[in-house]
């Protein structure tokens, strides 16, 4: 059961490091192709372009 229980985490882990790459990625497209909303929020930049970014982090396996 334990296996099967670090094996889940190391999945959840993967998934948040992929995700946190998604966001680090359309952060940079979006000030890369929109400097002039660069001088905004980054959570608001995200927004504009249509995506909703859930934080992951809180997540917790019991």
């Amino acid at each position: 059961m334990e296996a099967e229980v670090d094996k889940l985490e190391l999945m959840f882990q993967k998934a948040e490091s992929d995700l946190d790459y998604i966001q680090y990625r359309l952060e940079y497209e979006i000030k890369t192709n929109h400097p002039d909303s660069a001088s905004e929020t980054e959570s608001h930049s995200v927004v504009q372009a249509g995506v909703q970014w859930h934080d992951h982090g809180s997540l917790q396996l019991r």
